[in-house]
Order: structure tokens, then sequence, then C-alpha cells
């Protein structure tokens, strides 16, 4: 299910993901339910953009869009955690 049209998110995380998919310690498995369970997915080239901003992963890994889904699930989630006014909807950009 594509959550994005262009580059801003057409729906909210819910509250649950976020709160299982930020904090401390490794969320990896809970990042890889919600992105099944949500069926999280937006536009491969906006994601991968909006990954390069962070400086974290280089081209390479970049490349494999089912890591990127749950790489921006997982910034999301994290920076509604600490934000929730300012990041209710996701705008892509870099």
């Amino acid at each position: 299910m594509n959550w994005f049209k262009n580059r801003e998110s057409i729906r909210p995380l819910p509250k649950k993901c976020i709160a299982d998919c930020s904090g401390s310690g490794d969320a990896t498995e809970n990042v890889k339910f919600w992105v099944k369970h949500l069926q999280f997915d937006g536009p491969k080239d906006h994601f991968k953009d909006y990954l390069e901003g962070y400086g974290a992963w280089d081209d390479k890994q970049l490349e494999d869009h089912e890591e990127n889904k749950m790489r921006v699930l997982w910034c999301w989630a994290c920076n509604c955690f600490d934000d929730p006014v300012s990041y209710d909807y996701l705008y892509l950009e870099r």
C-alpha cells in the first residue's frame, strides 16, 4: 500500500507503531512487523533521496528498497516519538 502521494505521507503512523519502533535498543523485529502489517511502501526514488540526507547508508545499501522501507518507517517513528506535532505526517525531503 502506498503511504505517499509524491513526497508527502497521506496518513499518520499508528501510535502503537511509533511506540514499538522508537526508543532505545534494537527495534528491527518490530519495524519488520510494522512494515508488513501496514503494507508500508512509497516511491523508491523519494525514499532513497530522503535516506541519503541522513548520511548513514552508502549508495549500495540504499539500492535495497525493502531495507529502505524499514529505514524510513524507523526514522519516521523515532521522529514522531521525539516531536509528535512536527511529524504526524512525513515529507520526504532530502
